[in-house]
């Protein structure tokens, strides 16, 4: 009881515009969700966008800053990201291991396959949140107006599409609705498991 081994590592990743965001957010509001999971909040070196705050969404740092937290050992896992470093802390690990809590962990391919290479099979599952074409994530993508790093972005998604056949769960965020019933059966699915074990 108690254990740290006990908090299972919940990986989602997924292309940028692929709605994860969106749905991390609306997932949390509901209960079961809340009572049995926490979500860690990654630190950025990339800039703020309108919407965003700080410690909901990011927290947004210097290249400078973010380079002396490594030295520090001060994250789960980092890793760059077309220009940018984005980085897991590692305290929010022991928030959960603490608090009796899966982890969810929204980061990139990379990140991903870092973490499920050193973390033992039953400890980690990874979910990749997908979109219905290429075609949909371009539009997506364009939607959100970040002209110069679009073409950069949309390559980039390209690349980590390839990477959804090695994930645990593949979800199609087509609709919202569907694709939140989808991702909370997974969480529930996997938080009942761990407790059988």
């Amino acid at each position: 009881m108690g254990k740290p081994q006990e908090t299972k590592i919940i990986i989602i990743s997924g292309p940028s515009g692929a709605g994860k965001t969106t749905l991390l957010k609306k997932i949390f509001l509901r209960p079961l969700i809340k009572k049995n999971f926490i979500l860690a909040v990654s630190y950025t070196t990339r800039m703020k966008r309108k919407q965003e705050k700080e410690g909901r969404d990011y927290f947004f740092v210097s290249k400078e800053q973010f380079h002396r937290l490594i030295k520090k050992k001060f994250f789960l896992e980092y890793q760059k990201v077309l220009n940018d470093y984005y980085g897991t802390p590692r305290y929010f690990l022991k928030e959960a291991q603490k608090k009796r809590r899966d982890l969810i962990l929204c980061i990139d391919v990379k990140g991903g396959m870092y973490l499920k290479k050193r973390i033992k099979k039953d400890k980690i599952v990874t979910i990749f949140i997908g979109v219905p074409t290429q075609g949909e994530l371009s539009r997506r993508l364009r939607k959100r107006g970040d002209s110069k790093i679009i073409k950069k972005r949309i390559a980039l998604a390209k690349k980590e599409l390839q990477f959804a056949k090695v994930y645990d769960y593949l979800i199609i965020n087509q609709n919202l609705q569907s694709a939140l019933k989808l991702l909370e059966r997974v969480l529930i699915t996997e938080r009942l498991q761990r407790r059988r074990q």
